[in-house]
């Protein structure tokens, strides 16, 4: 079989093996098996419990120690949180309240994108939680590395850019007041949704051209747990993940290409407006010049764009050196990455606690929404949904009056 020519050798492993090898590898896995029948050493028997997928995780041994550690235990919490956080934005937002903003069309978007990009990590977390190799998984997890890794970038750019936007918004309602009425509108806030959304996803999409899942078949021996001098051998099948060296170039042009229009340009864009916003208007003279809803959507925007370039300025380091460097990571850009990956998903996790933290008008809806959610009643539910879209000060009005109004009638209904 060794004289075979390629194609019939690639053929020939394919029957043997149940898939297509790289000729080197089938070569290989045919002399190890040549080996072992010399020996008279027997292939296990399909019942054997021998471990036919390799569990191996990228980069050197310290690094996937980082990795796992935060996988399993800090991936979890904030997939959780950032769940409830943006589900329960995504509910403020569709406030009457809210109706009217063009910017809030983009922090709905947001919020979605949010957590596209942290779910996207759920195969990872399932892969380092399993102590042992499952073959479903390790064949899911590999198969689908790239486009998983594809679906997490094309959010990430996404709600990068979005917050952008908004915050772009926020300095033409400031400084141009007219020309912002003018422009952002509903329609072009979806088109601009729309046409960054193709730009992101023939961006990201390079991830999948220029990546190359290799699956390995090795020939190990196996020793029988009740009889250790019982051998037998098996085939392991092994992933591996690698830049395709055909397409090395334009991977580092996409890394620089990423760094820039993804980090670098938004990140400097979004930290001279937030300069010009608060120092055009500080929040006191905003509620001077403009409506609460706006001086509401105004805070909400600072926020973001204060915690988006705490937590995602320092990604730029990794993505100089991936441009730079290709596969040669060293353990310390290898921890960095992991930190700035954190970091990113810290920052698609935080923004409703953000906004509860930082914003009275929001921590008033979001109480009386909450209030409504808890109510079997349709009369009160609706009574908290319209008390949610008022402003703090008249919802202090009206349960005053609510109060002395409940006063009358109980009086009027004793004396009945």
């Amino acid at each position: 079989m060794l004289d075979l020519d390629p194609q019939e050798l690639v053929r020939s492993c394919a029957e043997q093996f149940g898939k297509k090898l790289d000729p080197v590898n089938c070569i290989q896995a045919i002399a190890s098996i040549d080996v072992f029948e010399s020996r008279h050493i027997e292939q296990c028997s399909s019942d054997t419990d021998a471990p036919y997928f390799r569990h191996i995780m990228n980069f050197s041994a310290v690094c996937n120690v980082v990795e796992i550690m935060y996988l399993q235990y800090v991936v979890p919490p904030l997939m959780f949180l950032c769940l409830m956080g943006n589900v329960l934005n995504l509910l403020i937002y569709s406030l009457a309240y809210f109706d009217g903003s063009s910017s809030v069309h983009f922090l709905r978007a947001k919020a979605i994108f949010n957590m596209i990009f942290v779910f996207s990590r759920v195969f990872e977390v399932l892969h380092a939680s399993s102590p042992q190799a499952i073959s479903w998984l390790e064949t899911l997890f590999w198969k689908t590395r790239p486009y998983m890794m594809m679906i997490s970038n094309i959010s990430g750019t996404m709600s990068t850019w979005l917050t952008l936007m908004v915050t772009m918004e926020t300095v033409m309602c400031i400084l141009m007041p007219f020309v912002f009425r003018q422009y952002c509108t509903k329609r072009l806030t979806w088109i601009f949704l729309a046409i960054s959304l193709l730009i992101s996803t023939l961006l990201h999409f390079t991830i999948v051209l220029v990546t190359d899942v290799q699956e390995v078949v090795q020939i190990r021996p196996f020793a029988h747990r009740h009889d250790p001098n019982s051998t037998c051998w098996f085939v392991q099948t092994v992933f591996h993940v690698r830049n395709n060296p055909d397409y090395e170039m334009w991977r580092r042009f996409y890394a620089t290409i990423t760094m820039a229009v993804s980090i670098v340009i938004p990140t400097v864009a979004m930290l001279v407006c937030t300069i010009l916003i608060i120092k055009q208007f500080t929040f006191k003279e905003l509620g001077e010049a403009f409506s609460q809803r706006r001086k509401c959507v105004i805070r909400m925007t600072v926020a973001t764009t204060l915690s988006h370039l705490l937590l995602e300025g320092p990604a730029t380091l990794t993505h100089a050196a991936s441009a730079v460097q290709g596969e040669d990571y060293s353990l310390m850009l290898c921890v960095l990455n992991h930190g700035n990956n954190l970091l990113s998903l810290v920052n698609a996790t935080i923004p409703f606690f953000v906004f509860l933290l930082y914003n009275e008008q929001f921590r008033h809806m979001t109480c009386m929404y909450l209030k409504a959610l808890m109510q079997t009643d349709k009369a009160k539910r609706k009574a908290f949904l319209s008390q949610a879209a008022m402003r703090c000060g008249r919802v202090s009005r009206v349960e005053t009056e609510r109060s002395f109004v409940e006063t009358r009638l109980y009086s009027k209904g004793s004396n009945v």
